[in-house]
């Protein structure tokens, strides 16, 4: 698939939601983030937990090898951990219905690529990326973008975000996530190192990918639980 460079996103259409993340990965928030990242993969029984912890752990990850261009009930289990409830349908769509549509799109985008190292011909308008997000989008019957979005992220995620009704609230609802968060990676090959330094002091989560990191470091403060 070929982008025109005029198709390619403008980094300035998305200057106050680079501004919010370089506060909390390259900022005066990096503590913040850090203690952030610390206390929602907490594993103490005695402090708060977090079910959203095992969110890309659970069975092994969804983007494994043997499953990772399929969808399967460990996946749509996984949504549950991040708050995705009501999931017959999701579960019926997912792993029945639209198997093979699902598979023949998920065989199209990378489970080995991170975002800072992507095309935007991964995520630009009709690429498969985006044909996997709509039919993931109708899965269970209703017009389900929140789980659309977690669930090419269990899939596939180095390559594409968490986002939710919280995180669209604190970057002031951008018009596309993906623009967003592509723009800012490929301005300043900084942001990815910075991300890797926060998991880093964070501990015990270099499993995690940096999108991840970023979620919920964004997640905790928007709904203040950061210090």
């Amino acid at each position: 698939m070929r982008v025109d460079a005029s198709e390619l996103p403008v980094a300035s259409n998305y200057a106050s939601q680079h501004e919010l993340l370089d506060l909390h990965v390259l900022g005066n928030g990096r503590t913040a983030a850090v203690d952030a990242l610390t206390r929602y993969f907490n594993e103490d029984a005695a402090r708060p937990r977090y079910t959203g912890r095992w969110f890309e752990r659970f069975a092994g990850g969804g983007d494994r090898p043997g499953i990772a261009d399929t969808v399967t009930e460990a996946d749509v289990l996984a949504l549950n951990f991040l708050g995705i409830t009501d999931l017959a349908n999701v579960a019926i769509d997912t792993t029945i219905t639209y198997t093979a549509e699902i598979t023949e799109l998920l065989e199209q985008i990378p489970a080995n690529l991170a975002m800072y190292e992507a095309p935007w011909t991964t995520y630009a308008p009709g690429s498969p990326t985006s044909r996997l997000w709509w039919l993931f989008k109708r899965c269970g019957g209703k017009d389900r973008w929140v789980t659309a979005n977690k669930l090419l992220a269990r899939k596939r995620p180095c390559l594409l975000p968490v986002y939710d009704s919280q995180v669209k609230a604190v970057l002031e609802a951008p018009g596309s996530v993906w623009a967003c968060l592509w723009t800012w990676f490929q301005a300043d090959s900084r942001r990815a190192e910075a991300i890797a330094k926060l998991r880093d002091h964070a501990g015990g989560i270099q499993d995690i990918s940096l999108l991840r990191c970023v979620d919920v470091v964004l997640w905790m403060h928007a709904t203040g639980r950061t210090t």
